[in-house]
């Protein structure tokens, strides 16, 4: 059986179809079945250490972070009813002034090279026993944040 021109056209027009279909399909997939294109987070962990301080009233926070990161703003937002509120003020506010030394861990409070408070002559209010936080950090366009419970010394 012979096939025509007519026919070997058609089919090439059935498989270009086809083939249409079958990359729109893998798109599709790897799009909502693959994280290609979702920036990453910066992933933080909060601990609590003992304090050295005498009359500390709140165990001091320790932020370690999932690599070095020359962070460009850092901001400690408390939550209301734990929920957060873009509108509060941050009991911490770093920025960064040029440019900030790859840093992958640190308390609350401290000092980190390269940053600066964001109104200048602000220092960190301490944390409230009980209170939830919002830890948010960015390092250029990557992000991340983290919600920690202050711990009264003791706790």
């Amino acid at each position: 059986m012979r096939l025509g021109a007519g026919t070997l056209a058609v089919m090439r027009k059935k498989d270009f179809i086809w083939i249409g279909v079958l990359l729109v399909l893998g798109g599709i997939y790897i799009h909502f079945f693959t994280h290609w294109s979702d920036k990453p987070e910066i992933a933080i962990i909060a601990s609590f250490r003992p304090s050295l301080r005498p009359g500390a009233t709140v165990s001091p926070v320790f932020f370690t972070l999932s690599g070095d990161y020359k962070l460009t703003s850092l901001k400690v937002i408390p939550l209301e009813d734990d929920k957060f509120n873009p509108q509060a003020t941050p009991v911490w506010h770093l920025v960064s002034d040029s440019n900030s030394v790859p840093t992958r861990a640190f308390f609350y409070g401290q000092g980190i090279r390269g940053m600066k408070p964001a109104l200048k002559g602000v220092r960190p209010d301490p944390l409230t026993p009980g209170v939830v936080y919002r830890l948010i950090l960015s390092a250029g366009d990557l992000t991340g944040m983290k919600d920690f419970k202050a711990k009264a010394v003791g706790e």
